[in-house]
């Protein structure tokens, strides 16, 4: 296949895509949430543009039984999710468009401003199991070699959230996790580019 037939076949697909938006403004847009995940502001992004609704869910397996169950209409998942195939090859669903798009700044954040837990045990890290990878990235010298144990969360903003009600030591998340529960950046690194799925009905 070309690189003009790929080019070809991304524009078709995303003019049907919005002329079927612009056709019916206020269509539902599924995705993970809550508020401040990177899901969430990609979804914004296309809402604000086409006039979606957008709704918020626990977790893509959810997100997927929404979808499959016609109670949103789209849904939109990111790449790097793990379980991305239980929408490509479901028998109902079609890869409706894609798209890339950065993530906002990423790192490991701690509930105070001096950073990192002292010792030399073992420490409980918040992460969603997408970006627990980010941890060893980005750790700096004083966790270096320390054993992780890690807290499983279903979100950037989730594991913020189990970091801040004490629930593990440190969190990988992202800057709208750091701002909205409060908590300090012990090292960062900046967004990534991912590409974005939309998924519609077959």
């Amino acid at each position: 296949m070309s690189a003009d037939t790929l080019t070809e076949e991304y524009t078709a697909r995303w003019r049907d895509l919005a002329d079927r938006w612009a056709e019916r403004p206020g269509t539902t847009l599924g995705t993970l949430g809550p508020l401040g995940t990177s899901s969430h502001l990609a979804a914004n992004f296309l809402a604000e543009r086409h006039g979606l609704r957008v709704e918020l869910f626990a977790s893509f397996d959810q997100v997927l039984a929404e979808l499959v169950e016609r109670r949103v209409e789209f849904a939109l998942v990111p790449s790097a999710y793990k379980g991305l195939t239980s929408f490509h090859w479901h028998r109902d669903l079609r890869l409706s468009a894609y798209f890339s798009q950065a993530t906002p700044e990423y790192g490991i954040a701690a509930p105070k401003e001096d950073g990192a837990p002292d010792g030399a045990g073992p420490v409980e890290v918040a992460a969603m199991w997408e970006v627990r990878r980010i941890y060893a990235e980005v750790a700096p010298p004083a966790l270096s070699g320390r054993e992780v144990r890690w807290v499983d969360a279903t979100s950037t903003q989730h594991a913020a959230e189990l970091l801040a009600d004490g629930h593990a030591d440190l969190a990988v998340t992202n800057a709208p996790g750091v701002r909205a529960h409060n908590l300090h950046w012990v090292a960062t690194r900046p967004g990534a580019e991912i590409l974005w799925t939309l998924f519609g009905h077959a």
